[in-house]
């Protein structure tokens, strides 16, 4: 297994993730969904990939078979994140075939590993049904003591 980091052109291969993560968390897109990631992701990716966001692409057995989206963020410090380097892991995907090998969890090792190397304080995701033994095996742990992950949806 190899891990690189996805460069510009590599934004066909993120964008196929995308759809492919998007498809098992939330099933079939509408036309219009499609339509718009398909707009917004090329333009995304070419304005951040080497700035505050980085793809993290496994390749097995000469093929890419798993990526994940590291997404840095600098807020405001407080005392959760003193120097306020943050970062959000976004897309967490393998390839069904490649699934249980140990690929993702070996991706996460290496954004870890970045992570610190660069002083960012935490890593915050979203973690599907699926996705959780894998984090909570990489360290993560759920938050909530004295806060609800929520959100408000601006339509």
């Amino acid at each position: 297994m190899n891990i690189r980091i996805a460069s510009t052109s590599d934004i066909d291969t993120l964008i196929k993730f995308r759809f492919a993560y998007l498809h098992d968390d939330v099933g079939k897109l509408e036309d219009e969904q499609v339509k718009q990631l398909n707009e917004q992701l090329p333009d995304y990716f070419r304005r951040h990939i080497g700035n505050d966001f980085t793809a993290y692409i496994a390749e097995e057995d000469g093929e890419d078979a798993a990526v994940v989206f590291f997404i840095r963020v600098e807020k405001p410090a407080n005392t959760h994140f003193i120097n306020g380097k943050t970062a959000l892991l976004m897309n967490v995907y393998t390839i069904e075939k490649h699934r249980r090998k140990g690929i993702a969890s070996a991706i996460l090792k290496r954004i870890i590993a970045d992570a610190r190397a660069e002083g960012v304080t935490c890593i915050d995701l979203s973690a599907t049904k699926m996705g959780k033994p894998l984090y909570i095996k990489n360290g993560f742990v759920e938050r909530g003591k004295n806060s609800t992950e929520m959100r408000l949806e601006i339509k």
